[in-house]
């Protein structure tokens, strides 16, 4: 006898629910037992991760600033993945955004005007746009693969910010350091929760994902997009399957580029090196832990969003790495991979 996993006719709708919530809660024993490995007190470390950034407004607010790219990137995500478009290349997008919106600050440190934050958001929405296009055209018109392609776009991104931040835009007065000048009033979003970094843009990045569940549920595209999972029923349709890459790139591409530039002129405030934190990347497994639902996009992302605050909490507090954070991506990505294998398939004894 030997074991094997054979297809589930239906999957349960149940399941399908429970599998993030199963998968959070392995993640979170995992991180357990580590801390219990590296010689911490595992309940302190515990508190540290998961309760202490919930344990008061600004921690809260913490953690809604950190999720809120998160959201936003996962839901363009969301219509990509869900059209069969693998876009891997959030991260680049993110930082495209973010590079051409900045601009114009680089370019008059003393602008100002009612027209300099929404000039910004446009060009932010145009560079990410733009790189997503990259991958587009390339696939259309040479069928190349998205996901490498986008991948790779993801490393001349982080060259290009690094070759900018470090040359030509570090600011002269910033003593060596890499990072253009700060942004003055008119080009950083204003905040709308006092004392915390909880901006307006945090505020349209949360709106983004219903938003986006209204687009695939109520329109056309959304359509288009139900149907590109089957092969044969997107050609019985008649539905352009170039129009289709085109689209998902372009929008998921224009959001991730919006975000990073609602994160420059918001709690960042400076065009640095290091706001390739890879998001583009987390937001990947904010999408999958969503199920690849819009709506799904918030709580993932609130999650993913709660382990970056908390592994900052628990390097200062504890001493432990800043790391945890990453390597409990890691871990819930597989744990939720693992979860949807028993989701739509069952472990049984066959003959050998």
């Amino acid at each position: 006898m030997r074991l094997r996993l054979l297809r589930r006719a239906q999957p349960s709708l149940v399941m399908r629910i429970l599998a993030p919530v199963l998968a959070a809660l392995t993640a979170a024993l995992i991180a357990f037992a580590l801390l219990a490995l590296s010689g911490k007190a595992p309940l302190a470390g515990f508190y540290a991760l998961f309760l202490a950034p919930l344990s008061s407004a600004e921690g809260w607010a913490d953690v809604l600033v950190k999720s809120a790219p998160l959201a936003l990137i996962g839901a363009g995500l969301v219509v990509a993945f869900r059209s069969r478009v693998w876009n891997i290349g959030a991260q680049g997008q993110y930082i495209a955004g973010a590079v051409l919106g900045s601009a114009i600050i680089v370019h008059d440190p003393q602008v100002a005007g009612v027209w300099v934050i929404p000039t910004m958001l446009v060009l932010g929405i145009i560079g990410g746009a733009a790189y997503a296009a990259i991958p587009a055209f390339l696939n259309t018109r040479f069928n190349a693969n998205v996901i490498l392609t986008s991948l790779m776009l993801d490393y001349v991104a982080l060259s290009g910010l690094h070759y900018l931040t470090f040359g030509p835009w570090r600011d002269p007065s910033n003593f060596g350091f890499p990072g253009s000048v700060s942004f003055p009033s008119a080009g950083s979003l204003p905040v709308i929760w006092p004392g915390t970094q909880f901006d307006i843009g945090a505020l349209v990045a949360f709106a983004a994902a219903p938003l986006i569940w209204l687009l695939l549920r109520g329109t056309l595209f959304g359509f288009q997009v139900r149907v590109s999972a089957s092969d044969a029923a997107s050609t019985y349709a008649g539905f352009s399957r170039p129009r289709v890459v085109w689209t998902a790139l372009l929008l998921s591409g224009a959001m991730a580029g919006l975000a990073g530039l609602m994160q420059v002129a918001g709690p960042i405030d400076q065009l640095q090196t290091n706001i390739a934190s890879e998001m583009g990347f987390a937001a990947i497994i904010v999408a999958y832990l969503g199920q690849l639902n819009p709506l799904g996009v918030l709580p993932s992302a609130l999650l993913v969003g709660l382990f970056y605050v908390g592994a900052n909490n628990a390097q200062i507090t504890l001493g432990l790495s800043s790391s945890l954070g990453q390597l409990l991506q890691g871990v819930l990505l597989f744990t939720l991979l693992a979860s949807n294998v028993l989701v739509h398939y069952r472990l049984t004894r066959v003959r050998a």
